[in-house]
C-alpha cells in the first residue's frame, strides 16, 4: 500500500494545480465566481476555495465546469485553448445524477479488482463507511480521491468520465440521431415528443450510458437511489 503521508501530499498538490487550471479557464471564459457557484449549486466562497486548492472538487462538478467554460474535461490536464462559454444546461441535475453513476462505477471497479471497501479506505485514510457512502451516492467523491484509487483498481480516470457531459464542438448540440435509438415511428407519441426536445438531451445520453452498465452495477445504482430517496 502507498505511504499515507505521501498520498496526502500528492492529493494536496493536485488539488492546488487543478484549482489554478479551473481559475484560468473561468477567467478566460469571462465568468465570475458567483456564476460558477450558481451552476454548481454551491456558494461563491466554496467556489473560491476550489480555485485556491482549499476544497476538493468532484468529477461531476469538473464536468459541468468544463461545459460552461466550453472546454473538454481533458483541458484540466492539458493546454487546450478555450472558446466561448455555454450556460444553457441543467447543471445541478447533471451533478446529482452523475455522482450516483460514478459511485456505482466505483463499486463495480472495486469488485472486479477484488478489492474491499477497507482496502480503498486505507489508501485514502478514511473510514470504510465513507467508501460505502461514495459508492451509494450519499457523499460526493473528491476528484483527488477518485484519481488516487484508480491505481489499485487497475482503471484510468477515463473509466469514470462521461462524454455526454462535455463541451460540444457544434454551436447548438442536438439529441442523438433517433434512428440510433430505436424505430422512431413505432414509439408512442409522448415518447417521440420527449426525444424530439433538445432540452432532454442530458436524460437521453444518461439513459444510453446506463444501458452500457452491468446488471450488478445497475442494481447497486438503484439501491443507492432508493436509499437517497427514502
Amino acid at each position: 500500500m502507498p505511504d499515507s503521508a505521501l498520498v496526502s501530499e500528492k492529493i494536496t498538490l493536485r488539488r492546488k494545480i487543478l484549482g489554478v487550471r479551473i481559475r484560468h479557464a473561468r477567467t478566460r471564459a469571462g465568468l465570475n465566481l458567483r456564476e460558477v457557484g450558481e451552476a454548481l449549486g454551491i456558494s461563491t466562497d466554496l467556489a473560491s476555495d476550489i480555485e485556491f486548492g482549499r476544497r476538493d472538487v468532484t468529477l461531476p462538478q469538473l464536468e459541468v465546469m468544463a461545459l460552461i467554460f466550453n472546454v473538454p474535461v481533458i483541458y484540466f490536464w492539458s493546454d487546450d485553448s478555450i472558446e466561448e462559454p455555454d450556460l444553457n444546461f441543467p447543471t445541478q441535475e447533471a451533478i446529482a445524477i452523475r455522482q450516483r453513476i460514478i459511485g456505482a462505477l466505483l463499486r463495480q471497479a472495486r469488485t472486479e479488482a477484488g478489492r474491499t471497501q477497507e482496502d480503498l479506505a486505507n489508501v485514502l485514510g478514511v473510514s470504510a463507511g465513507k467508501i460505502s457512502n461514495y459508492e451509494f451516492g450519499k457523499t460526493e467523491i473528491p476528484l483527488q480521491d477518485l484519481e488516487t484509487v484508480t491505481d489499485i483498481l487497475n482503471v484510468s480516470l477515463s473509466y469514470f468520465l462521461d462524454e455526454g457531459i462535455a463541451a460540444s464542438d457544434q454551436p447548438s448540440q442536438q439529441a442523438p440521431t433517433l434512428d440510433e435509438i430505436t424505430d422512431y415511428s413505432e414509439l408512442p407519441k409522448e415518447v417521440r415528443e420527449f426525444l424530439s426536445n433538445p432540452a432532454n438531451l442530458l436524460y437521453i445520453k444518461i439513459a444510453m450510458k446506463l444501458s452500457e452498465l452491468s446488471a450488478e452495477t445497475l442494481r447497486a445504482l438503484a439501491e443507492g437511489l432508493l436509499e437517497v430517496t427514502y
